[in-house]
C-alpha cells in the first residue's frame, strides 16, 4: 500500500526530529539551499535529498534549482549595477577613468528621477553600467576640466569643456558639464544630445552658457547645440517600440 504524503512527513519527523524535522527541510527548501546543503545538514546524501523532496512536494528538484540560478542572476545583476559600490570599488583600485564614468552615471540618474525619468540601468559581468532613460539608450561622460581656447582684451575668456564622442551608437550623448566641487547636483549643466546629430564628430565642446553677441544683430542662435542645453524633455517621452 503506498504511503500517504502526510505519513512520509511524520515518518521524517520522528527520524529526524533533533534536526528540525519537516519544517526544517521545508524551510532549507524555501531558502533555495542546494541538495548538498540539505543533505549535509540531515546526513544523507543529494539523491535521497532529490527523492524526499519529489515524495514530499510532488515535483523534481530541478524547479527549486531553477529559482535559485534566476536568484542569483538577479543578485548579480543587482550588484553589477550598484553605482555607490561600484564607485568605491574603482576609487580603492585607483581606476580614476572608470570611478568618472560611473560618479557622472550617477549624477545624470539622479537628476532623471528628480524630473519623473524612468532610469534603468544595466550591465554585462565586468562591463561599464549602461542606462536608459525611459526607454533611450544614453551615454554618459562628464568632466570638470575646462579649456580656453583664446583670451580676448576686453572681454573674459571663452570656457569650453571638451568631450569624446562614443563610437557605440545610442538614443541620446549626455555631457555633464562640472562647475563646481560641492556635492550639489545643481552644480551640473547637462547638455542632451541626439546621437545622429553629432556620430559623425569625434568631439565636440561645449560651454555653461552661449553669448550671442556676435549673432544677435542677424537673429541667429547663439549655437546650434544651445538648444540641448538642459533639455530633458526630449527624454520625457517613452521610446516607441520599432
Amino acid at each position: 500500500m503506498k504511503m500517504s504524503r502526510k505519513r512520509k512527513i511524520m515518518r521524517f519527523d520522528e527520524k529526524y526530529k533533533d534536526k528540525g524535522g519537516f519544517e526544517e527541510f521545508k524551510s532549507m527548501v524555501g531558502e533555495l539551499k542546494t541538495l548538498e546543503e540539505i543533505g549535509k545538514h540531515f546526513g544523507f546524501s543529494r539523491q535521497n535529498t532529490a527523492g524526499l523532496y519529489r515524495s514530499f512536494f510532488g515535483e523534481p528538484y530541478s524547479k527549486i534549482q531553477r529559482k535559485r540560478k534566476r536568484k542569483k542572476a538577479t543578485e548579480a545583476a543587482k550588484r553589477s549595477t550598484d553605482l555607490n559600490a561600484r564607485l568605491k570599488e574603482y576609487n580603492v583600485q585607483g581606476k580614476e577613468r572608470s570611478a568618472k564614468k560611473t560618479y557622472y552615471t550617477r549624477v545624470v540618474k539622479s537628476q532623471a528621477e528628480k524630473l519623473d525619468i524612468p532610469a534603468e540601468l544595466y550591465a554585462k559581468r565586468n562591463a561599464a553600467v549602461r542606462m536608459k532613460l525611459n526607454g533611450h539608450k544614453v551615454n554618459i561622460s562628464g568632466t570638470n576640466t575646462e579649456t580656453i581656447y583664446h583670451i580676448p582684451r576686453r572681454r573674459k575668456p571663452s570656457i569650453y569643456y571638451r568631450f569624446a564622442i562614443t563610437s557605440r551608437p545610442v538614443d541620446f550623448c549626455i555631457f555633464v558639464l562640472d562647475l563646481g566641487e560641492d556635492e550639489d547636483f545643481d552644480r551640473y549643466t547637462y547638455y542632451i544630445i541626439p546621437y545622429d546629430e553629432i556620430k559623425d564628430l569625434t568631439l565636440i565642446t561645449l560651454k555653461d552658457t552661449y553669448s550671442d553677441y556676435r549673432r544677435k544683430k542677424n537673429g541667429d542662435p547663439p549655437s546650434k547645440y544651445a538648444k540641448y542645453r538642459n533639455a530633458w524633455h526630449l527624454l520625457k517621452t517613452p521610446k516607441k517600440d520599432k
